[in-house]
């Protein structure tokens, strides 16, 4: 959950305030409920929590809310996710007749979305939502049995079974962009009565491009590097065009963002993630979209944007930072194109079987191979910024990881590219993050993430020669850790 301590002032988005407020917006649910509810439902919040926090300064937010309700009358607890939006004065009612005549035709109910008419706000109940209208066919146990299951295990010739249980949980949802689903199922053959169990994943997008992706990660699933084990990526199953959700399979593992960076083993599983995402940039894909992270100017002039907007006082610092990266563009158009990740941070590399491998590929694009190497490494240096480790083993950990692609490509970087694609990833990626998401201490640290970014263009170094040396894992001592 969120605790939020710095909310801005945005005359554009004067309830801001109102709806970070927890205490605030259970009252004003319970509230907005009272007037929706039907007789003999009593239902009260017992508890609302922050889940998440999307801010675009001067034009929108959206809170997702954890409600925890219970009834009075059988002390029956219903947790539920909702998701507020805001709307520009005088424009929410419209919206909310909108909202209604859509939802009512796709055959949902009225009371999952609610007109906060003071607030300039509408409401969304999961799985009700504005932009993924196929959302609640993905959740549809029904619909989950006889039009996706059968599809599934038709491969594996389990069609046949009976499946004795259904399972879902929502594992990541993200309000208007895309919702992702673990379906576990039990098995069991009708005459020899033996059991199995089969997991899927499910991604449903409100993106229209989304058989596009599927397409390209097939591409990937048949290249000679997956095919030969030494890429290591879930299976494409099947696309779902009446829901726009992507089916895959799941990887044996854990990913590298539940171990702390600290840990010993973590240079050599960063080596092996470096040479994993090498392997994909080495895997021609037909087809593919440019990264939209090429237009620099524009990402750069947006972050600065928002950043001095929230931090006036780090306005010389980023403005002297823009600048300087902008002066250095020249790197990013020189050496090949390849098939880019897209996302490739700790979260998103599984390690299994003492191998790395990657998952979430459904946003594989086409762009300079620094794209993934800078913002993977600068994810790793925001957590110097967040105190969680220290700027040598930042150096250590990026170096290790260097070396892992390097020696599996041909495609060669001399440190002063691989310094500036950091220093431009704590920017537009870290730094941004950091000024909307309002996690507590998050704004706190963007002048510190300014700063680093700063010292790498100015060093132009990682480690004193590092990408010369090929061998040992320690490039400073232990205790300097």
């Amino acid at each position: 959950m969120i605790a939020v301590r710095h909310i801005p002032h945005d005359m554009n988005i004067s309830q801001l305030p109102r709806l970070c407020d927890e205490e605030s917006m259970k009252v004003h649910f319970e509230q907005q409920m009272r007037r929706e509810r039907h007789p003999g439902d009593d239902r009260l919040i017992r508890s609302l929590q922050i889940r998440h926090i999307r801010y675009k300064p001067g034009r929108y937010a959206m809170v997702l809310y954890d409600i925890d309700f219970h009834n009075s009358s059988d002390r029956t607890a219903y947790p539920r996710t909702w998701y507020v939006r805001t709307f520009k004065k005088g424009k929410s009612a419209a919206e909310f007749q909108e909202a209604q005549e859509r939802h009512w035709q796709e055959g949902g109910p009225h009371s999952l979305i609610l007109h906060m008419a003071d607030l300039e706000c509408i409401a969304w109940g999961f799985p009700s939502d504005r932009k993924i209208a196929s959302l609640p066919q993905l959740i549809d146990v029904h619909y989950l049995r006889h039009h996706v299951l059968p599809v599934l295990l038709e491969p594996h010739r389990l069609e046949s079974w009976d499946i004795t249980m259904l399972h879902t949980e929502v594992i990541h949802y993200v309000p208007e962009h895309t919702c992702t689903m673990r379906v576990t199922t039990s098995l069991q053959h009708p005459k020899t009565l033996t059991s199995t169990s089969f997991t899927v994943f499910g991604k449903i997008f409100a993106n229209p491009h989304s058989q596009l992706s599927f397409y390209n990660w097939q591409q990937l699933w048949n290249s000679p590097d997956r095919t030969s084990g030494t890429l290591v990526i879930p299976e494409p199953l099947h696309f779902d065009q009446e829901t726009n959700t992507v089916w895959q399979s799941s990887l044996h593992g854990t990913p590298l963002s539940h171990y702390p960076l600290s840990d010993p083993r973590m240079c050599g599983w960063l080596e092996k993630a470096g040479t994993a995402l090498a392997r994909l940039h080495h895997t021609p894909i037909h087809s593919l979209p440019s990264n939209p992270v090429l237009d620099i100017q524009t990402r750069l002039h947006e972050a600065i944007e928002t950043l001095v907007f929230l931090r006036p006082s780090a306005q010389d610092s980023l403005n002297d930072v823009s600048s300087s990266l902008a002066d250095q563009t020249a790197c990013w158009s020189s050496g090949p194109m390849v098939t880019l990740h897209g996302d490739p941070h700790r979260k998103n590399l599984f390690l299994e079987n003492q191998t790395v491998g990657l998952i979430d590929l459904d946003s594989l694009s086409s762009g300079p191979p620094l794209c993934d190497v800078g913002s993977c490494l600068a994810s790793i240096w925001y957590r110097v910024a967040l105190g969680e480790i220290s700027t040598a083993l930042a150096r250590v950990l990026s170096v290790k990881f260097l070396h892992g692609y390097q020696r599996t490509v041909s495609i060669e970087f001399n440190e002063a590219e691989v310094c500036w694609s950091i220093a431009l990833f704590l920017v537009i990626e870290q730094a941004a993050r950091c000024a909307t998401t309002f996690k507590a201490n998050r704004l706190d640290i963007i002048d510190h993430l300014v700063h680093m970014a700063k010292s790498l263009l100015e060093e132009r170094t990682l480690l004193g020669d590092p990408l010369e040396q090929k061998q040992p894992c320690l490039l400073v001592p232990p205790h300097s850790f």
